[in-house]
Formats: structure tokens, C-alpha cells, sequence
């Protein structure tokens, strides 16, 4: 268990996030960092980087802990190997490795997954990440370690290359993404602060969403000490829960026991940090046509067309038979637009550059469109 999950009183608390560097004197990276993450991901100021290759993440199940820390719900994988009598003997792989992508040439081992999210009950949105100054309903991240450096965790989150995080936005469907309708199930079993639950066949692969495309940065832990040490990867394209699921997990609570006035964990997201002239690279390839004939070619994305608010969206698109993700049609604005774009709709508008995916055939996957 991470040490400060034992004392930090963190969401929403006296000692909030804008205090967390004046309370450890380990933790004062929260307050002087230049790295900070959560970021607000600005589609204006991609670079794309045609080095940047796939991520490959192990597919196998582990064994792994769900917790209720009492800030975030967590489930650190376990690490021991394992064996099934159920038919056979089997060995279970005790390790999830995370390769490709911003981390070569180095290996990564998953180490926990951490929720955050909003009341939804208050129509309050929870992810970390913004995109466009759009919050999202929730956000899942994976962090692992460098491996090929570091024996642990632990080690590994204070040293340089030393950490990788994966975010993943969870945004309302029709119907959730099937492994995290398993941990939202579990979650009713971790209720209470300290309370735990074993997850014998977690497969954290299949939270990942149908998609090979990122943008990825630089930045830091969001929670204390904040040290920056963290390649972050935020997936294109999101993953899904019902209204109904996400409210299970708003269920859980900071106190250890029933109460009659009980103090619950949501909302248990960090405010943005300002991004400090850090790059913002993406694999997704878009090229680019100049209205203007003396302008210079660029691969900074000025206007990529992103259309990420959810409220926009009239409609959720149902899967087809046998789909693991939903996608969201964004063809249909919602009846209660307001008739005067938004200040991103005018910069649209008067955008300079006609864009085009790189794939002839307008392929989706290869726009910004979570």
C-alpha cells in the first residue's frame, strides 16, 4: 500500500489538493512542480510524432485487491504467482508488462488502477483530464513502473523514466465496458474506508478502449508526493459505464462504519495544472491543406474539428451484437444548444486550415474524438 493512502486527508477535505505541498515536506513537489498533471488537453496544440508507435499491454488475468483507501478506490495488482485447480493446473502470470509507444525502449509492469469520478447524481463530472476544457464522467488510469530500471514501485516513482500512466475517459453509454461492469460489482463489496476485496481473474487489457491512437506528455503523480516522474498517455477514444453503474460507485464512502451522516468519496479528482510550454505529442497523422499559398506547411494542430462535449450529444450510437466498446454518434446536436457557437465553434469557423485525417477513407479512429 502507498504510504500517504494511510494519513493524507485529500477529497474534498480541510487539507485539500492546493495544500498538499505545505503538509509533507516530501510533498513539495504539489506545490513548486512545473510538470503537474492533470492537464487540460488543448487539440490546438498537438505535434504529431510519427515515432511514436502502438502501445502493447499484456492480456492476461492476474490476481489483484480492490481497496477503499478512503480517497480513491484501487486495485494494485498482486504480484505472487498463482495456481487454478479448478480442471487443471494452471500458472496464472503474476505480471501485466506495458510496452511500445513513449516508453521504448524500456518495459513497464502495472502496478495499480485508481477510478476517479464526479457525483453523478449531481450531474458533477469526475474525470482528471480535460479535453478542450471539456470534464468527462470519469477517468480510469493504469500506472506501472519502469521495470527494466527499477525493482518496484516504490523505487521507481521518485526516479527519472521511473513511472507510466495510461488514462482512459469513462463517459456515459447504454451499456458498460464489460470489465469494468466486474469492478463495479466489486466496488459494492468496498463500501467502507480500509475495506477490501479480492478480484481473482481481473484483466486489465480489456479496459483499454478499441483504439491505437494517444496523445502523450510529460507530467506527474495526481496524487501526493506529485513526484515528476510520470509519461502519461491519454487514449483517444473512451470507454463506457451506465448512469446506473456510475452511481454504485458514488456510493462509496471516507468512513469506516455506517453512519447516519455519512462523508462519501466522490468527487476524488485534482484540479488541473498549467501546462508550462510542455509538448503535447499525438501518433494520430493528419495532414494538412493551406488555404493560404504562402503559408508554411505545420504539424502543430491549429484546428482539428475536436467535438468533445457531451452536451452537444443527443444520442448515445447502441454497439453492435458482440462489441465490447460503444461509440458515440455526434452527428445530432442537442435540442437545448445554445443558437451562438462557442468561442472554440468561432475559432473553427475562422480556422485557416482544412484538415484532413490521413486515411483516404475518413477512417474516425484517426481523429481526436473521444
Amino acid at each position: 500500500m502507498i504510504s500517504w493512502l494511510m494519513t493524507a486527508c485529500l477529497y474534498p477535505c480541510i487539507v485539500g489538493p492546493d495544500f498538499w505541498g505545505l503538509v509533507n515536506k516530501h510533498w513539495r513537489m504539489c506545490t513548486v512542480g512545473q510538470m503537474q498533471s492533470p492537464i487540460n488537453i488543448d487539440p490546438s496544440r498537438l505535434l504529431f510524432d510519427p515515432g511514436l508507435s502502438e502501445i502493447s499491454i499484456g492480456k492476461q488475468q492476474v490476481e489483484a485487491e480492490l481497496q477503499n483507501t478512503g480517497q480513491l478506490p484501487m486495485i494494485t495488482i498482486n504480484e505472487t504467482t498463482k495456481f487454478d485447480t479448478t480442471d487443471f493446473i494452471q500458472i496464472i502470470p503474476k505480471f501485466v508488462n506495458i510496452s511500445g509507444g513513449p516508453m521504448i525502449p524500456y518495459n513497464y509492469r502495472l502496478h495499480h488502477v485508481i477510478f476517479h469520478f464526479g457525483r453523478i447524481r449531481d450531474n458533477e463530472k469526475g474525470s482528471e483530464h480535460t479535453v478542450d476544457r471539456v470534464r468527462f464522467p470519469a477517468e480510469l488510469q493504469l500506472l506501472a513502473y519502469n521495470s527494466d530500471l527499477y525493482e518496484n514501485f516504490t523505487q521507481a516513482m521518485t526516479e527519472s523514466k521511473g513511472l507510466l500512466g495510461i488514462a482512459i475517459i469513462v463517459d456515459i453509454g447504454e451499456v458498460s465496458n464489460v470489465e469494468l461492469r466486474k469492478l463495479t460489482v466489486a466496488s459494492q463489496s468496498v463500501t467502507y474506508k480500509d475495506s477490501k476485496t479480492i478480484l481473482t481473474r481481473f484483466h486489465p487489457s480489456e479496459l483499454l478502449p478499441n483504439t491505437k491512437h494517444y496523445v502523450t506528455y510529460e507530467g506527474s503523480l495526481t496524487y501526493p508526493g506529485c513526484y515528476e516522474t510520470v509519461t502519461w498517455i491519454v487514449m483517444n477514444n473512451p470507454i463506457y459505464i451506465t448512469r446506473e453503474d456510475l452511481s454504485i460507485w458514488n456510493d462509496l464512502q471516507q468512513t469506516e462504519i455506517k453512519q447516519s451522516n455519512p462523508v462519501f468519496m466522490s468527487p476524488n479528482y485534482r484540479p488541473l495544472k498549467p501546462l508550462n510550454n510542455r509538448l503535447i505529442r499525438t501518433n494520430i497523422n493528419i495532414k494538412y491543406t493551406s488555404r493560404n499559398p504562402g503559408s508554411c506547411p505545420s504539424n502543430i494542430y491549429l484546428n482539428n474539428g475536436y467535438r468533445s462535449n457531451p452536451l452537444k450529444i443527443k444520442h448515445l450510437q447502441k454497439p453492435p451484437a458482440g462489441s465490447r466498446h460503444a461509440r458515440r454518434s455526434i452527428s445530432t446536436l442537442s435540442e437545448g444548444e445554445d443558437e451562438n457557437n462557442d468561442a472554440y465553434d468561432q475559432a473553427y469557423t475562422l480556422s485557416q486550415f482544412e484538415i484532413e485525417t490521413s486515411d483516404n477513407n475518413n477512417n474516425e479512429n484517426d481523429r481526436i474524438d473521444f
